[in-house]
């Protein structure tokens, strides 16, 4: 298509570079795929079937065929040192785009990257990743609010999204968030020197960036689900003030 784009690490896939003319080949093997389901199954001792477990995914593996077409064997070269450098250290952004919402992952190598010299001017080359977070995002959100006008969420994704959400005030007892209805308690103190950090989808709590444990007293977490708006809110002991800035993304799996 004229207008994909496939980059892993920043460099492009598709299109021309400096180096050569680059072509996706066949499709990117499991990335429009869902990667596998799986559950840990606790039969019924005493009846028909099995409890009913949380769902969750394996890694999402993915291939990724292409060619370069380069103006003479040095440039050839070229491209593939590139080729085999991209990604070496792992997590780095994949990103697809022209199909549909831009979609990215964060990625591993996989195995070896494979080049196939054709001729003095192109190559063929496989490039197998692993994304240990199966799922795929897109566009990110950075939502502010406060303890008189709560953030306003929505995400144009297909599974639910989990949010980071940094809380500034100053207050000696703590502070509630609150998200579709659950409510997240925060009992320590915060300064307004030391913002907190809560990962909603870890339950991490970190105070000026260091992990603290113990400092909450109900941890309900929700997520942001598809689709809808959505809002949350801050509220602060007597008299003091509260802001946040809920930053998550686009989610797919």
């Amino acid at each position: 298509m004229a207008n994909e784009l496939v980059t892993l690490d920043g460099y492009p896939l598709t299109g021309a570079t400096r180096d050569g003319v680059w072509k996706r080949l066949g499709e990117i093997e499991g990335w429009w795929d869902s990667p596998p389901p799986r559950r840990q199954r606790a039969d019924r001792t005493n009846g028909d079937g099995s409890f009913s477990t949380p769902i969750e995914y394996g890694n999402r593996l993915i291939t990724y065929e292409g060619r370069v077409i380069s103006k003479n064997h040095d440039y050839l070269h070229q491209a593939a040192g590139i080729l085999t450098s991209l990604g070496h250290r792992g997590n780095t952004k994949f990103l697809v785009q022209g199909h549909g919402p831009t979609q990215w992952a964060m990625v591993d190598p996989r195995g070896p990257v494979k080049t196939s010299f054709e001729t003095d001017s192109y190559l063929n080359f496989q490039i197998p990743l692993e994304a240990i977070d199966p799922f795929k995002y897109g566009e990110s959100y950075a939502v502010p609010g406060n303890t008189t006008d709560p953030a306003s969420l929505f995400h144009r994704g297909t599974v639910p999204a989990w949010p980071v959400v940094t809380v500034s005030a100053s207050s000696s007892s703590g502070y509630t968030l609150t998200l579709n209805g659950r409510q997240v308690v925060v009992t320590r103190a915060i300064a307004s020197t030391a913002p907190h950090e809560i990962d909603f989808k870890t339950g991490i709590l970190r105070v000026d960036g260091a992990v603290v444990r113990g400092g909450l007293s109900t941890a309900n977490f929700s997520p942001i689900n598809p689709g809808m708006p959505q809002n949350m809110s801050i509220s602060t002991g007597t008299g003091s003030y509260g802001s946040i800035t809920v930053r998550y993304s686009d989610t797919y799996i």
